[in-house]
């Protein structure tokens, strides 16, 4: 089997261009070299042209010698150019696409064109009733435009997430809309280093929230949450933030102007390495995302045995909800994001039971659902 998968941008230093990915979907990447250890994986990257290549065991489409051959189109016009090429030299059997943008809702139009078999993968979803700054009119189109396409695959990469996306779009049949918890490869190594010290943390119960600095990641209504805690919850926990700032220092400004400098650090963008040191001497993750497909972020932090603090009504709450695992806040308060944290501090957690918890979440699991989910697709169209 062949199957060509196309996506905008993913992270992966291998790639010139592509060390800034959304760091959300390095599940793609992962799956596309999973998938590549059975059978034979493609990938259209549509952000920068690139020749073909092979990066572990995921084939790089061409898209720079259509871009030297077409210098006066669009970049959009040579990617759709790239798209038509791949898809006439791989004969991919199926076609996976990942994600909402004029790129990939051009693919599946191609696709439907050409009655070539597709995916499509949805890894998060803006309900109509979420209000966010960041999101623009064309946002919502490429949705629409989307999940109103006929007969369309739709795989959701959390339960919270199916059940989001068919209660606002009853056109949708629920055969139309698998569900396949995201996994990762993450691997847990704990590195001894004196963090908590340079942090000036030390005899702290660590909570660490990782990911871009975003409104829709909501990490400011963490730190107002922090700000009301009882004195003596205060003193005994501290919030560790890394990320990419996307919303220029308010995060470094609430925190000041809170006068929590002593326990709330900001330590901006960090590698895959520096990553596994602050996990090691964290005790706790926390977000407050207004939506959240399946986080990666989380499933990284239960590979390290760390419970998880998120609000009850986030997609992914679903995936997580297990009192041995999760501490949820009722409410979109910043009161009841406090009274989830002080639970979580005081609770006895069973790291070991949330190390097992964490196993069902690998990629080698996420693979073997989508080939056979490939399968399925094909063995219906005959």
């Amino acid at each position: 089997m062949k199957v060509l998968s196309v996506i905008w941008k993913i992270p992966d230093d291998r790639l010139e261009g592509f060390a800034d990915g959304a760091n959300g979907l390095i599940v793609v990447r992962d799956l596309c070299e999973y998938i590549g250890r059975k059978i034979e994986s493609y990938l259209l990257l549509g952000k920068e042209y690139l020749p073909a290549m092979k990066i572990g065991n995921i084939h790089i489409v061409d898209s720079k010698s259509v871009a030297d051959k077409y210098i006066n189109k669009s970049h959009l016009e040579i990617m759709i150019l790239a798209f038509k090429k791949a898809l006439d030299n791989i004969n991919a059997d199926i076609v996976h696409i990942h994600d909402c943008g004029d790129f990939c809702r051009a693919c599946i139009k191609i696709c439907i064109e050409r009655k070539i078999p597709y995916v499509f993968t949805a890894h998060a979803f803006i309900g109509k009733e979420q209000k966010l700054s960041n999101v623009n009119d064309r946002d919502i189109i490429w949705q629409k435009e989307i999940y109103t396409i006929p007969n369309i695959n739709i795989v959701a990469v959390g339960k919270g997430l199916a059940g989001k996306i068919f209660t606002e779009y009853s056109n949708l049949n629920p055969e139309q809309i698998k569900v396949i918890q995201n996994g990762t490869d993450f691997k847990a190594d704990i590195i001894k280093k004196e963090l908590k010290a340079e942090l000036k943390l030390n005899g702290k119960k660590l909570l660490i929230c990782p990911g871009t600095l975003t409104m829709r990641k909501n990490q400011l209504q963490i730190v107002r949450a922090f700000k009301i805690l009882p004195q003596e919850v205060k003193e005994k926990i501290g919030v560790v933030f890394c990320g990419n700032d996307r919303i220029n220092g308010m995060l470094q400004t609430e925190i000041k102007n809170a006068g929590l400098e002593n326990s709330i650090k900001y330590v901006g963008v960090l590698s895959s390495l520096q990553m596994k040191e602050y996990y090691s001497i964290s005790d706790g993750f926390i977000m407050a995302s207004i939506t959240e497909g399946l986080s990666i972020a989380a499933l990284e932090a239960i590979t390290y045995g760390l419970p998880l603090i998120m609000f009850s009504d986030v997609e992914c709450a679903v995936d997580f909800d297990n009192n041995y695992i999760s501490c949820f806040a009722k409410e979109r308060t910043d009161k009841a994001l406090a009274d989830a944290i002080e639970r979580w501090a005081y609770k006895d957690w069973n790291r070991d039971f949330i190390l097992e918890y964490a196993k069902y979440f690998s990629m080698e699991r996420v693979a073997d659902e989508y080939m056979e989910y490939y399968r399925n697709i094909l063995n219906r169209k005959g």
